[in-house]
Parts: C-alpha cells; sequence; structure tokens
C-alpha cells in the first residue's frame, strides 16, 4: 500500500526543522546575504545553532549519538532549511551526506570515531568538508566511466604506514570552516577511475592544510566555499576510508542517494518563491481586483505547484528505494534523477515567480531577486545537469521502466 502520510517522528521533525528555518534563519538572511565580504556572510552562531538541534547527525545511527533517520528524514530537513535559504542548506546537507560516506566506507574504528565525534560535539558545531572537485575535475567525479582517467591530480604516495598528499581542490562548500575534511586523492597514478583513487579523513588542524580564497557567489552566499591544498601533508594510514583504490566505489554507492539532497534544497527554494508569488497575486490589485484572478498569473502558479509536487514525489521515490534496495532496485540505480529534474525546474519555478512581481520582484527590497540568483547554481553543482543524464542514460539498459 503506498501511504504518504509522515510518522509522528517525521511530523515532528518537520515541525521543528521549519520553525528552525522560519523563525531564525530568514530574519538572518538579508545581512549575511549582503555582506560586503563573503566570509563575513556565513553564519557560524546559526550553524552551530542547527547542529545542536542535531540536523547534522540525522542518518547517523542511534549508537553512535545521532538520530538514526532514513533518506525520506533527511529530504523532509534540508527541504525545510532551504525554504529558509539555501546556503544555510548547503553547509548541513554536506554534513550529512559525508556522515552517510563515512558510514558506507568507513571500518567500525573511523565510524566509531568520526560519527560519535560529530554527534558528541554538536553543540560546538562539529562540521565537514568534502574535498573531491579539483580545478582540472569536476562533474565527472559523480559520474566516472569505469574505464576513463579524469582531472584528480591531487595524489597520495605511502611512505611506509603514511600517506603524503599534495594537491589543490576548488569549490569546496564547508572549506574554511571544516574540523574534518574528506579528501580524494590519486594512489595509482595508471590504474582507471575505479582502481586508482582513495579517500581519506584528514582533520583539519593536521599539518600542510592550505586555506585559500573565499569564492564570492553570485547566490547560496550564506555558505563557506574556498580552495583548500595539501602541501606535503603527511596522515597515517589508518585515516584511508576504506581499501586502498576503492574510493570510487564508495563515492558512487554515496551518491546513489546524493541527490536526494540538492533535489530537496531545489524543492525548498522553489516552494519559497511560490509561496511569496501567491501571497503576492492575493494582495496586489490591477483594475480593482487581486492578479490572482487573472488567467496568465493563475496558470503560472498552478504550474508551479504542480512542477514543485512532481519533484518532491520524485525525490521521495529516490530516498525510499535507496533506503529500500531490495524493493527498488532497478529504480535505484537512477538516483540522479533525484537531483536533475528538481535541479532544472527550479530555475524557471523562481523565474515566474519575478513575472508575477513583475518590476517590484526585480529589487532587491523583496527576496524574489535573491531566489532567482540561487536556483541559478542548481543544474550545474554537485554534477551538471548535463553531464548527470548521460550518466542516468548509460544505466537505462539495466533500469526497466516497471513499477518498483
Amino acid at each position: 500500500m503506498i501511504d504518504f502520510n509522515l510518522s509522528e517522528e517525521q511530523r515532528a521533525l518537520y515541525d521543528v526543522v521549519h520553525r528552525f528555518s522560519v523563525n531564525e534563519i530568514r530574519p538572518a538572511v538579508e545581512k549575511f546575504d549582503s555582506a560586503s565580504a563573503p566570509e563575513d556572510a556565513v553564519p557560524l552562531a546559526l550553524l552551530r545553532q542547527g547542529m545542536a538541534l542535531g540536523f547534522s547527525n540525522l542518518l547517523i545511527p542511534e549508537e553512535y549519538g545521532g538520530y538514526g533517520g532514513d533518506m525520506i528524514d533527511y529530504a523532509i530537513a534540508v527541504e525545510e532549511l532551504a525554504y529558509g535559504d539555501v546556503g544555510i542548506a548547503d553547509l548541513f546537507l554536506v554534513n550529512i551526506s559525508l556522515s552517510r560516506l563515512i558510514l558506507l566506507g568507513g571500518n567500525q574504528q573511523q565510524k566509531s570515531t568520526w560519527l560519535s565525534r560529530m554527534c558528541d560535539d554538536a553543540d560546538k558545531g562539529f562540521v565537514i568538508a568534502g574535498a573531491m572537485t579539483e580545478p582540472t575535475g569536476g562533474s565527472e567525479i559523480f559520474c566516472p566511466l569505469a574505464d576513463a582517467k579524469f582531472g584528480v591530480r591531487t595524489k597520495a604516495v605511502k611512505k611506509g604506514r603514511h600517506y603524503r598528499l599534495d594537491g589543490a581542490k576548488c569549490f569546496i562548500t564547508n572549506g574554511g570552516i571544516a574540523d574534518l575534511y574528506i579528501v580524494l586523492a590519486r594512489t595509482a597514478p595508471d590504474a582507471s577511475n575505479l582502481e586508482g583513487c582513495s579517500i581519506f579523513l584528514v582533520p583539519a588542524d593536521t599539518d600542510g592544510i592550505v586555506i585559500g580564497k573565499t569564492e564570492n557567489k553570485m547566490g547560496h552566499r550564506l555558505s563557506s566555499v574556498r580552495e583548500i591544498s595539501f602541501d606535503a601533508l603527511d596522515i597515517p594510514e589508518d585515516y584511508r576510508l576504506g581499501a586502498e583504490g576503492a574510493g570510487f566505489r564508495i563515492l558512487l554507492e554515496c551518491y546513489e542517494g546524493n541527490g536526494v539532497g540538492v533535489g530537496s534544497s531545489a524543492v525548498g527554494l522553489a516552494r519559497a518563491a511560490y509561496d511569496a508569488a501567491l501571497e503576492y497575486a492575493q494582495q496586489r490589485n490591477i483594475w480593482g481586483r487581486p492578479i490572482l484572478q487573472f488567467e496568465s498569473v493563475a496558470a503560472k502558479l498552478a504550474d508551479m505547484r504542480m512542477k514543485i509536487e512532481a519533484a518532491r514525489a520524485l525525490v521521495w521515490k529516490v530516498a525510499w528505494s535507496v533506503d529500500h534496495p531490495d524493493k527498488c532496485n532497478a529504480f535505484n540505480k537512477l538516483g540522479s534523477m533525484a537531483k536533475i529534474y528538481p535541479a532544472g525546474i527550479v530555475r524557471e519555478i523562481t523565474s515566474s515567480a519575478m513575472d508575477i512581481f513583475a518590476g517590484a520582484g526585480y529589487m532587491r527590497d523583496l527576496p524574489m531577486e535573491k531566489y532567482v540568483r540561487d536556483a541559478m547554481l542548481y543544474p550545474i553543482y554537485d554534477g551538471t545537469n548535463d553531464l548527470l543524464k548521460q550518466f542516468v542514460a548509460q544505466q537505462l539498459p539495466h533500469a526497466p521502466s516497471t513499477i518498483c
């Protein structure tokens, strides 16, 4: 039986995150979004406040002190955070996603150490960053071809019981504020993607980490995105996540559900724009009646609402399939769709919402111009939509279009 009712726990989670989003995040957004220096745009106090409420620990099992939730919980929380601000949502979804990476790829000692640390230090705000993207390689990290080589130039050379890391990473969300970096590095120079790279857990206080500039972004300004490099950094071999050369296999397993976070964030932003446009259309009068009564405006709003509902349904189905691979394995191979479709429609929805606001929506006094700026990122990050569609197309012969 198909049931879209939230459980009592999920309803409680929604209520807590929604209140935090509306009462704590939204009042602070204008101040931070308009900060003159990009490093001043990151609301660390809000991040710590949300972490103290457990938002980063949703997927961490109870045995390590976490919430013990599932992918639907992840989707609910990120959508509500993005409803408040997408930059804040970025800070949290990276932490949640990377906690899952440790859960999937770590040994018992690593999970006990780092997942427990995330929960024990939640009041202080234990932050994780994924150092994957490089100036010479980006989207292919999210959908690598098995027999290809690509632009991961960061090297990890084995020296006794240590590895020496050298290289540069870019566009690192949570860069500069992280307590732990999860680093993708090449350990076998001549091997293919799926055999040649490994993942390392690198504490932020390790000698050899160089924090680069803070990116001055068009949107998502409340997230910290920086360059990070490693200069002759030595890390013990037991800080390697999984076996040597298994980095991409771990990443691929994690990325099967990674679109849930970005897709939910896009839905949250689309919903924020839709709600603002609907309220404005009920209040703004032309020729003595609300513009909602005009067919062109009503049709825009109806189209926006349908796309939001369709996007959320797709995200939730992917989320459910990740948690139930035995029941929906074929669909799970198409998990990137949870990112692709919402990332595409959020641009359309924010643009239509601005049309409804007309000239007023173009002014920075109202949030609509920010929603449009924020929406522009979605199709081009965490794997561009163009490349992810190619990856999905490669999976189609293995994923029949049957009902799960």
